[in-house]
């Protein structure tokens, strides 16, 4: 793919070195020349120094024939302004941007465009470590919805295999959780649950 990363901060750099290291064509953007030494000597792709918002930078970067674009600069109003040029103007298939501001999420939502939040990220990982509780969680592949379900594995079927679980209609057992935190996917049916096992089962949310 023909990527075109804006930023290269922390988040852009690593993503632009792995990306290159994958195979893929990336160029990337930033204000500051010296954020370019964050890049991996190896890294195969091309830089372009110049203010992300500008259209003239931004065709010198490739965006004309890009496939794909993420945009993860430090300042939300940049990465909103990006994605919508690259949008609205140059129709680019596939558009990210990372917020900083899990309110501005439902800006970015009106405007039809895909983003992630390392706030909201961060406070559900942390979250989830801290309480250990069974919930529903959710996430989104395009226009589709994925939940996930955590529940206990009822006491009768502890000393069972994980190949003799009864599946809920409409859900897929995708694994077992174990007490000590390992987990085990549904595919090696020949795990042997445990009284204090948590199976994880998944579904399509209309």
């Amino acid at each position: 793919m023909n990527i075109l990363i804006i930023g290269c901060g922390k988040v852009g750099s690593h993503l632009a070195n792995l990306l290159s290291q994958l195979g893929h064509d990336v160029a990337i953007v930033d204000r500051n020349p010296e954020s370019f030494d964050l890049l991996d000597n190896d890294f195969a792709g091309f830089t372009v120094q110049g203010i992300p918002i500008d259209q003239d930078v931004l065709k010198r970067a490739g965006i004309q024939g890009c496939d794909a674009l993420a945009a993860v600069t430090r300042d939300d109003n940049v990465n909103i302004m990006v994605s919508q040029v690259a949008k609205e103007i140059f129709h680019v298939p596939r558009v990210l941007a990372r917020i900083y501001d899990p309110q501005r999420k439902d800006v970015f939502s009106h405007f039809g465009l895909k983003t992630i939040c390392p706030t909201n990220i961060t406070v559900e990982a942390v979250y989830s470590m801290l309480i250990d509780t069974d919930e529903t969680k959710q996430l989104t592949f395009d226009s589709s919805v994925v939940a996930f379900d955590t529940v206990p594995l009822p006491l009768k079927y502890a000393g069972d295999m994980l190949s003799e679980l009864p599946v809920p209609k409409g859900e897929m057992l995708l694994g077992v959780l174990h007490e000590d935190g390992s987990l085990d996917f549904a595919r090696d049916g020949r795990v042997r649950l445990a009284a204090k096992d948590r199976l994880i089962y998944t579904k399509l949310v209309d």
